[in-house]
């Protein structure tokens, strides 16, 4: 028994009768008393075979075992019947309907029979006539019937027991008194030969014979299709299982021959006849039942339903009850009504296995045949096209799901779908508003998703969508997207971060809340004490010395400035006083001004690389490049003059009269210098008036000559007097101190001065400008 109020579980395996694994379930239920029923729904099952096997195992929650069990049934595959006109039998006492009550024989009686069928309910001829839509009625000899069957007869022609009309004659009574021929859509069964192996010769040779006979009979009047069942084994009966051993295996031997001889005459004469044989192997039914009795819920196999009866007559002549016999109260579980005769529920079985061997099998009851049923499974209740699909099994958008299971019916054809027949685009798995195409994570089960990117808060790497993987991000819920303010990197936009630069400082305790490497100044120089090389003195250097003095603001601090008041220099690598800046030798000691902080030589202010004259410290420039410096060259842009004695502006190579300043051409070249000279171009005079102009020999020309006698000595005295001046000159440089000398010289009462420029643009004319004074 089952405790109230629990959970159980059932877990269940299907299986066929060749023990083939079919499916396997479980469910889980309540149990409301110390027994439960519970319902089992099995679908689309069929495999084939007719007996099936339900294995059931139950436990609890806590997978404790609370027993086994197993459910057998039958399951028979939907057919479709050809439509026929009229349903003809002929035979025995399986498909007699009442031919053997309305004789003289009066049996079976009723009850314990049922309305006149040699067993307690309809037979198997009562099933297959409600298949194909027909009702069938009895009738023997001249009678009008079409189920001839009678019980007790044999195959052949004649009377059995006088009384009981063969098979054959039950055939030609029907041809003869009822209609001569057999129309084509009229279906004939013919079952007979049990009661000529329990009765009568139990000649397999010769019932076979006889059977052979009765088709042909048929065939001749016009009888297109057979129904042909083989005989059961007899020796399994009640009535077979009274016999001695020796009696029940001939009895078994002859069936088994019987039944092959059917077979082959069933091949032959459907090709010789051309007509179509439906051969039913009752053999192998019967066995299968009696292996498989659960399926059918038959507990007794072997004995009958009812006792023999009272009366002498049926007891000898028929295998029957009567009303007088006993009846068992459970007779649905008997295979045997009475010796020979099937009860009701095997009669259902071998019924419903004629059926569907005969038609057309239509697994899935729509009533389109399975050779052409292009839908298998269809429900029930649910109408199908000519194909045998229903409007829930075709695939209206071709997308490969069925439009039942389709739940995007209007999928763009060979797009990839799901078991569901959506695309992509057109399903949102995870609910969260974004189409499958364009969601990363389709399948999200958390409804939280920060950023709405799709990814659920679990699955998502990066909450905020800020492109900084949340395990490294200091605000996993910060401002969404990227930032394009965050200084730290951290994944905090600098509106929401506390430490914006990252320095583990809170901004209202940092003194560079933009600057990582730096968070105190105590000095309040604004150079952080990291970098601050003065830390404790406030200093406006930026770059050498950072955080300290600077008086010249040059970015270096006093420490390390070379120039502490020279803003445009800090440096003096070789010690000269220039500083590297302005230095154009800054490596070499130098004191020249021009360049500056170069070799100077001859001290005079020129480096040595620039300077004409290096050993020459009163001359450095050479413009007209006359090898005479600019200082004393009297005409520094003439190479072809350098002195001028009589300092008259015409240089010596030039003058004629290189000491005369008042004259300096002689034109006619008659030593009368042009100024003088009233005829310029003309030797032989040089005056108007005059006893030259009288006399070539006369008082004017001695004293012109006299005259010009004193010029020449005037010339000779003005030179001596030149030279001693610049002796003196000369003499008076070298004594000066070289800074008081004056870079200026005397020639031939001339002074030309040269002066140092002062600036660099006036250093740079200074090799092309002279100045005379």
């Amino acid at each position: 028994g089952l405790q109230s109020g629990v959970t159980m579980y059932a877990n269940w395996t299907l299986v066929d009768e060749n023990e083939t694994h079919v499916s396997t379930h479980s469910f889980g239920f309540e149990t409301a008393s110390s027994q439960q029923e519970v319902t089992l729904y099995l679908e689309k099952i069929y495999t084939g075979s007719q007996f099936y096997k339900v294995l059931i195992e139950l436990h609890d929650s806590q997978g404790n075992d609370h027993g086994s069990g197993e459910i057998s049934f039958t399951i028979f595959k939907n057919t479709i019947q050809q439509s026929v006109s009229n349903l003809l039998v002929f035979g025995d006492s399986l498909s007699d309907i009442g031919n053997a009550k309305a004789s003289i024989l009066n049996v079976p009686d009723v009850p314990p029979y049922w309305e006149n069928r040699f067993s307690n309910g309809e037979v198997w001829i009562d099933h297959l006539s409600q298949s194909l839509g027909i009702t069938t009625t009895h009738g023997s000899g001249s009678a009008v019937g079409d189920n001839r069957a009678f019980g007790g007869s044999q195959t052949g022609q004649g009377f059995a027991y006088l009384v009981l009309p063969n098979t054959g004659t039950q055939i030609s009574n029907y041809l003869g008194n009822v209609q001569s021929s057999i129309q084509n859509d009229e279906l004939v069964t013919l079952w007979a030969g049990g009661n000529d192996f329990l009765y009568g010769t139990a000649q397999p040779d010769t019932i076979a014979a006889n059977m052979d006979s009765h088709i042909r009979q048929l065939a001749q009047a016009g009888a297109k299709e057979i129904i042909l069942p083989n005989l059961p084994p007899l020796e399994k009966t009640p009535e077979g299982l009274s016999k001695s051993e020796n009696q029940q295996t001939s009895l078994r031997d002859g069936v088994i021959s019987y039944n092959s001889k059917l077979l082959n005459l069933a091949n032959n004469l459907q090709t010789e006849l051309s007509i179509d044989i439906h051969y039913i192997d009752a053999w192998s039914v019967f066995n299968q039942v009696l292996e498989h009795k659960a399926a059918l819920g038959f507990s007794n196999i072997d004995q009958a339903a009812c006792s023999d009866p009272a009366g002498i007559i049926v007891s000898l002549f028929l295998p029957i009850c009567d009303s007088s016999s006993d009846l068992v109260t459970n007779p649905e579980e008997y295979l045997f009504f009475d010796k020979v005769h099937p009860t009701e529920k095997m009669h259902r079985f071998i019924g419903k296995y004629v059926i569907e061997q005969i038609g057309e099998a239509d697994t899935d009851g729509d009533n389109v045949v399975d050779s052409i049923d292009k839908c298998e499974w269809t429900s029930l209740d649910e109408s199908v096209d000519e194909e045998g699909c229903s409007w829930s099994q075709k695939d209206d958008d071709n997308d490969g799901v069925s439009n039942g299971e389709d739940i995007c019916p209007d999928t763009t054809n060979l797009v990839d779908v799901n078991q569901e027949g959506c695309s992509p685009e057109q399903r949102d798995s995870d609910g969260d508003g974004w189409n499958d195409a364009l969601d990363p994570c389709p399948h999200s089960t958390s409804p939280f998703d920060y950023d709405e990117d799709g990814c659920d808060d679990d699955e998502d790497e990066d909450d905020d969508n800020d492109t900084i993987l949340d395990d490294d991000d200091s605000c996993q819920y910060g401002m969404i997207g990227l930032h394009s303010h965050d200084l730290d990197a951290d994944g905090c936009h600098d509106l929401e971060d506390h430490d914006t630069d990252g320095d583990y400082v809170n901004d209202e305790e940092d003194a560079f809340p933009y600057n990582a490497s730096e968070w105190k100044d105590n000095d309040g120089d604004g150079v952080g004490d990291n970098t601050d090389l003065c830390p404790q003195q406030f200093g406006n250097d930026t770059t050498a010395g950072p955080g300290c003095p600077d008086q010249d603001g040059d970015g270096v601090d006093d420490t390390n400035d070379a120039f502490v008041n020279d803003s445009s220099e800090w440096q003096d690598s070789d010690l000269d006083g220039f500083g590297d800046n302005q230095d154009a030798c800054p490596n070499t000691y130098g004191s020249s001004e021009w360049p500056k902080g170069c070799v100077d030589g001859d001290n005079d202010g020129w480096g040595d690389d620039v300077d004409r004259f290096p050993d020459d410290s009163n001359e450095w420039l050479d413009s007209d490049n006359d090898t005479f410096g600019d200082n004393q060259d009297a005409f520094i842009h003439n190479p072809l003059e350098w002195l001028d004695s009589d300092n008259d502006s015409f240089g010596d190579n030039e003058d004629a009269f290189p000491y005369n300043s008042d004259e300096w051409n002689d034109s006619d070249s008659d030593g009368i210098g042009d100024n003088l000279d009233a005829f310029p171009y003309d030797a032989s005079k040089w005056q108007e008036g005059g006893e030259v102009a009288d006399s070539q020999n006369g008082t004017l020309q001695s004293s012109f000559l006299n005259q010009n006698q004193n010029a020449s000595n005037n010339i000779l005295y003005g030179l001596l007097i030149s030279m001693l001046l610049f002796l003196a000159l000369l003499f008076l440089s070298i004594r000066l101190p070289q800074s008081q000398q004056s870079h200026s010289s005397l020639t031939s009462n001339q002074e030309v001065s040269q002066s140092l420029p002062d600036s660099d643009e006036e250093r740079e004319t200074a090799f092309e400008t002279e100045t005379i004074y």
